[in-house]
């Protein structure tokens, strides 16, 4: 009888256990939390834990009477485990732990069976109780336990259970019907599969489960940040969101002044004739500005009066620089008519300073001096243009600035079309990089080039002055001139080394690596321009072809020639997890700033945080490129400006920039000759390195920048993107080569002005595989002048080319010897040390010794380049293996058949026809770069002023052409001064752009907002009044 209604009372719980488990698990959850609550209440001596459920589940078996037995536990570490407490209940058999075996887990499923709670886990009680059941029995253990009639074992109290540290992990996992955190997959399709089953379906009828495996344990990140102190980031710091307070009388009483009288001051005379008057200061406040009785060359030898006058100069240098940076940093940050003439007067006022102290300097006979002190004479007399007579260096300048205003003002008509011309280089520019016409870009090249053909005597008097300026600082010409900053030659002393012969050696290296990006882009040109007249499958490619108007930019072609379709997903998760951290553009470089100090690096200090400019400020117009890195010049003072935003490329460019900060503030204790960089290209191959290294996956992973799915990287994705690097700086190798080559023969005066053009286009078809659109170039025409590095730049290309191959050099020296360079590696305070012992030293040491310093050899070395492309170098010669293409261009001129013509995955091409912000300006804006003035304006090669026939109007940094003269309506004095009445200077740094007000004048004003409404509104009233009277 006993029996019968034990087994209906089993078969009833039975089917509510399993109508409860077809519920969503969420309502099980409930249903578990208020149980436990519930349960929490009750007066009872015994804890119920996940912990417990978890090991009962995996330390029991049954014996072969059906019982369960206990069996020792012998943890694999003794002294790494948990103790799980466990009361046992008096009223069922205590089952006995031990391990579980996947051959018994059905068996096992009949009697797993803890204080009424089922195990799920691959386990199943065979009895349950009701929850009225459970709170009786859980009353009962409070009371004195008794001997059962049966004979029943003994209650054990609580037992202790040790369990291995990888079964605690596993623990977690496990789901009981008590307050759950999660259920596992095995778990969920047990749950359902035992809703289904028949009542009377035998367990062993049932398919078997799979076992229980733990999860994968996280790898552990490259760098841990946790024992990186914080610091005053400057976070804290009050940023101002207002302007000053305005009195409104006084702006009353001024606007009333200068609409009656047009002008602002009762005193008469002319405004101040220059804005930098702090530097203006500096002239002439002591001897070091002049060159009055300076003695013969040479004719001091005492080492104490050089060293003497050594002081007195880093002095006044000091004083010089720092009105320089700071000028500029005004300049960058907040560009105005006033802020460039502020610049432009500092560094007129520098070049007389530098004129008159290196004359002084030349009095003291460096030979008889001690070497740091040698070095340091050398370093202040040399002038480089500076030695020029005043007269020949304005010429010099003025050349310059005709060369960059023609070059971005010419206008060139479309093909058919009669003047009035439309089209600037900026525009032939963006024409050449949307569009695949062959021969629209062979027109454009070629008119252009005719354009501006009128500029070779300008061109040829820079060159001219430049030889000038060379002799008279000891060189032979100007090219000898440009090569002693890396031969490191002086007037005194040959060179250490044949820099054209080392650059040649670099060239003939790579030259297999270039041929076979030649020949594969070639290819597949054939198929972006449709096979075009006067391209060749084992010849030379037209010049025109390239999707740029720079030489050595084939960086447009990638998105139609890339290797391999699918993309990386990196910089997508990068951005993703930047916006679920909340990242800043400050909090990239707050990143970059932690990990150079896991490296090793000192702090930083903190008016680096409170006077850098990380992001766009938007009350303001700044220039944003190029970012840099500033050295105030006070040994104190270090900063970046950059109009960052959050992402990968802008992460990476953080710490680039981080690098050259330090370096700054390493040097800075090194006398003020000295606090350089070894050569701008150290400089520029140590802030690239780290550059590089902030791509490397393991690191982003340690930043919770990527998944650990994510440091696994396909070798699809590496060859894509040191394809995409190839386009951009590999095919700049033979150009610069060119470039350089083309420059020192004209100085040399090996090149007759009626040769120029030939030279040229033989240097390229030689080292470049390049040649002319047309099939014939006058010679009288410069062809050059479409390239920016030849029309605008008057330094040695070789600088960015020593930069790039010595960048590769240092990134092996810091990495471990198995390191694959393309993917970079993470570096330790070890690894650094000789870095920052380099960088300590400044200028003091030559860009030789430092490179041996860092990598073990003087010398440059293009193996490590060529090991970084390593991956890329053999995809190539695959894929040109297979599409059996010609390796180089000194073939027989041999035409593309069609079935040789690639097809385009995407033409790569797509133009919004709209100007990006950075190649257009304003009136007052800066223009040196080729932007296209906007608004009735125009460039005089260095900034946008107005058109003939134009008045200029100035409110604060805002300037603006209009047709009636300003002065006759009271908006200037009679000095062309802006009133300024009721404009605020603003300081204020906002995150996004105001918004714009769409109005129907032709005059914008840049406001400020003013403290009250009142203010607002009178200040309008005034500007509307002015304005009807000036229009």
């Amino acid at each position: 009888m006993r029996l019968q209604l034990l087994l209906s009372l089993f078969l009833v719980v039975h089917l509510v256990v399993s109508q409860k488990l077809k519920e969503p698990a969420s309502n099980l959850r409930d249903q578990e939390d208020e149980q436990s609550a519930e349960e929490d209440t009750e007066d009872a001596p015994f804890e119920f834990t996940e912990e417990a459920a978890f090991h009962d589940m995996h330390q029991s078996t049954p014996s072969a009477e059906g019982k369960m037995e206990k069996t020792p536990i012998e943890p694999e570490n003794p002294t790494e485990h948990s103790k799980i407490s466990h009361e046992v209940d008096s009223h069922e058999p205590t089952p006995a732990p031990a391990q579980i075996d996947t051959h018994t887990m059905e068996e096992h499923d009949s009697h797993s069976h803890i204080h009424g709670h089922s195990i799920h886990d691959g386990e199943i009680s065979s009895q349950i109780k009701s929850k009225e059941e459970s709170k009786k029995e859980m009353k009962s253990k409070s009371e004195p336990k008794e001997e059962s009639e049966e004979g029943n074992e003994e209650d054990e109290g609580e037992v202790e259970y040790e369990v291995p540290e990888e079964e605690q992990v596993h623990r977690e996992t496990v789901t009981t019907r008590m307050p759950m955190k999660s259920m596992d997959k095995n778990e969920a399709m047990f749950r359902e599969e035992l809703a289904v089953r028949p009542p009377n379906e035998s367990l062993e009828q049932r398919p078997e489960i799979a076992p229980i495996t733990a999860p994968t344990p996280l790898p552990e990140p490259a760098i841990k940040f946790d024992n990186i102190n914080d610091e005053d980031y400057g976070e804290n710091e009050a940023e101002s969101t207002k302007p000053d307070a305005v009195d409104n009388e006084v702006i009353e009483q001024l606007v009333n002044k200068f609409l009656n009288t047009g002008s602002t001051t009762d005193q008469k005379g002319s405004a101040p004739k220059f804005v930098n008057k702090e530097a203006q200061k500096l002239l002439g406040s002591s001897p070091y500005w002049s060159d009055k009785g300076v003695k013969a060359i040479g004719s001091i030898k005492d080492s104490d009066e050089a060293e003497k006058w050594l002081d007195g100069y880093y002095k006044e240098a000091q004083k010089v620089l720092y009105q320089v940076t700071t000028a500029g940093w005004r300049y960058f940050t907040s560009i105005s008519s006033n802020s460039r003439k502020s610049l432009a007067e500092a560094q007129d006022v520098m070049s007389r300073f530098v004129h008159s102290t290196s004359m002084q300097a030349k009095q003291f006979d460096a030979a008889a001096m001690p070497e740091e002190m040698k070095k340091q004479l050398h370093y202040v007399s040399f002038e480089g243009m500076s030695a020029l007579k005043e007269k020949d260096h304005q010429a010099f300048t003025s050349a310059q600035d005709h060369i960059n205003q023609q070059i971005s003002e010419t206008l060139t008509c479309e093909k058919g079309m009669k003047a009035p011309c439309t089209l600037k280089k900026i525009d032939i520019s963006a024409i050449f990089n949307s569009e695949n016409d062959a021969d629209h870009l062979k027109y454009l090249w070629g008119a252009f080039v005719r354009n501006v053909a009128r500029l070779k005597p300008h061109y040829k008097k820079i060159l001219d002055l430049s030889n000038t300026a060379a002799q008279l600082n000891g060189f032979s010409d100007g090219g000898a001139m440009w090569r002693s900053a890396f031969d490191l030659s002086t007037k005194n002393s040959p060179p250490k080394f044949d820099l054209k012969q080392q650059m040649q050696q670099i060239y003939e290296k790579i030259l297999p690596l270039y041929k076979q990006l030649h020949a594969y882009i070639r290819r597949q040109i054939s198929g972006i321009y449709k096979n075009p007249i006067g391209l060749t499958k084992d010849q030379t490619i037209p010049a025109h072809l390239f999707g740029s108007t720079e030489g050595g930019d084939w960086s447009f072609h990638y998105e139609s020639t890339k290797p391999n379709s699918e993309e990386d997903q990196i910089a997508e998760e990068i951005i993703e997890n930047m916006q679920m951290q909340n990242y800043t553009s400050k909090t990239m470089f707050i990143k970059a700033y932690r990990y150079f100090k896991s490296v090793g690096f000192p702090p930083l200090p903190k008016s680096f945080w409170t006077n850098s400019v990380f992001q766009r400020v938007w009350s303001k117009d700044m220039l944003c490129e190029p970012a840099a890195a500033f050295d105030m010049r006070d040994g104190e003072d270090f900063r970046v400006k950059a109009c960052s935003q959050i992402g990968e490329p802008d992460f990476k460019l953080a710490h680039s920039l981080l690098a050259q900060v330090y370096y700054q503030f390493l040097y800075r204790k090194q006398p003020l000759a000295f606090r350089e960089s070894a050569s701008p290209a150290i400089n520029e191959a140590i802030a690239n390195v780290f550059l590089h290294l902030a791509s490397n996956p393991n690191y982003l992973y340690s930043q919770k920048l990527v998944s650990a799915e994510s440091l696994q990287v396909k070798e699809s994705t590496i060859i894509n993107r040191l394809y995409r690097e190839a386009l951009d700086n590999v095919a700049k190798i033979p150009f610069a080569l060119t470039a350089d080559t083309w420059r020192y023969e004209i100085l040399e005066g090996n090149t007759s002005d009626h040769q120029w053009n030939e030279k040229w286009w033989k240097l390229r078809e030689t080292l470049e595989g390049v040649r002319p659109p047309e099939d014939k170039f006058l010679p009288a025409h410069i062809d050059a002048f479409i390239h920016t590095q030849i029309s605008q730049v008057h330094s040695p290309a070789v600088r960015n080319l020593i930069g790039y191959v010595a960048q590769f050099q240092i990134l092996k020296s810091l990495c471990p010897p198995e390191t694959e360079l393309a993917e970079g590696c993470i570096l330790s305070e070890d690894t650094t040390m000789r870095l920052r012992e380099m960088m300590e030293m400044g200028s003091s040491i030559d860009w030789l010794k430092a490179l041996e310093m860092l990598t073990g050899k003087a010398e440059l070395d293009a193996t490590p380049l060529l090991e970084y492309y390593k991956p890329l170098i053999g995809w190539l010669e695959n894929a040109n293996e297979i599409s059996q293409v010609y390796i180089g261009w000194d073939g027989e001129g041999t035409r593309f058949n069609n079935d040789e013509i690639p097809e385009m995955m995407s033409n790569g091409k797509i133009s919004s026809g709209i100007l990006s912000q950075d190649r257009v300006a304003f009136p007052g804006g800066d223009c040196t770069n080729g932007e296209e003035c906007l608004l009735d304006s125009h460039c005089d090669g260095k900034e946008c002023i107005c058109n003939d026939g134009l008045f200029t109007l100035k409110f604060d940094n805002t300037v603006s052409c209009v047709a009636t003269d300003p002065r006759k309506s009271g908006f200037m004095d009679e000095n062309g001064e802006p009133i300024g009445v009721g404009l605020v200077p603003s300081e204020t740094t906002t995150a996004e752009p105001p918004k714009q007000n769409l109005t129907t004048t032709t005059v914008t004003t840049k406001m400020m907002t003013t403290r009250t409404s009142t203010t607002l509104s009178f200040f309008w009233v005034i500007i509307s009044i002015a304005l009807a009277r000036l229009l």
